[in-house]
């Protein structure tokens, strides 16, 4: 479809709830799912940072996530959380919408979210690892939140280049 440019920290449409789509397969939901497919894809050619997206990114207020890792290709219509692990852990996360900014951010370990594809097919993913720590961080976009929201130590907050010189054998 087209490549959509990215809301930004700062832009009130981050810090607001999205609502679901009536209707998973919907071609409103198709076109947005383009446009963020488009968007990540370019951000990471550009860059190469992006493993995923959501709609409220690219300035639509809909519950729409889109991963996509070496590992897996995912779209979720409609997320849910059905339950969280209560161990946690501390990693380094970074986000397009303010771009050059690291901190540190303490997630659970494993989390299970029910969503639809833009096929209408429901389903229940099981995930761990930097898995559930992508789909947490695009969830709590479409809830209004943005990483810096789960960073109590602000210490730890670093440029793009000073993560890579420090931290990218972590």
């Amino acid at each position: 479809m087209s490549i959509v440019p990215l809301t930004e920290l700062g832009n009130p449409l981050l810090r607001q709830p999205s609502t679901p789509f009536s209707d998973p397969t919907s071609p409103e939901v198709a076109r947005v799912l383009a446009n963020m497919r488009d968007t990540l894809h370019a951000y990471r050619a550009q860059t190469g940072y992006g493993r995923a997206i959501s709609a409220p990114q690219i300035g639509v207020l809909k519950r729409l996530i889109y991963i996509d890792t070496a590992d897996t290709t995912l779209e979720l219509v409609n997320p849910r959380f059905e339950r969280w692990s209560r161990d946690e852990d501390e990693r380094y996360e970074s986000c397009f919408s303010f771009p050059g900014m690291w901190g540190l951010v303490q997630r659970p370990l494993s989390v299970v979210v029910v969503g639809w594809t833009s096929q209408g097919v429901e389903q229940r993913i099981e995930a761990s690892g930097s898995l559930a720590r992508i789909i947490q961080h695009e969830m709590d976009h479409l809830d209004g939140f943005v990483w810096l929201d789960r960073n109590p130590d602000l210490h730890s907050l670093c440029t793009t280049g000073e993560y890579e010189k420090r931290y990218t054998s972590r």
